[in-house]
């Protein structure tokens, strides 16, 4: 596993870990600092997809699972 697809993982499932935390803030403002964060963790995976040479390091398995887990977070966000 390549560092860099373990780093883009971990960011996936700390951008889940944001959107749960929107769901349970009890204040709106602390809900949308949540959604930002997620925004940013998906934005961050997506710049770290799109740049060729880290691509090379991953396979496609790694990728096709990191395009998934973007789509379910995306979707997790317009649902908000």
């Amino acid at each position: 596993m390549a560092p860099w697809f373990e780093f883009l993982r971990i960011e996936s499932e700390l951008a889940m870990t944001f959107i749960d935390s929107a769901r349970v803030q009890r204040s709106p403002l602390n809900s949308a600092v949540s959604l930002g964060n997620a925004r940013k963790a998906l934005a961050e995976i997506r710049r770290g997809l799109a740049k060729p040479y880290r691509q090379r390091y991953f396979t496609e398995d790694e990728v096709f699972s990191l395009e998934q887990r973007c789509a379910q977070i995306e979707a997790a966000l317009e649902r908000f």
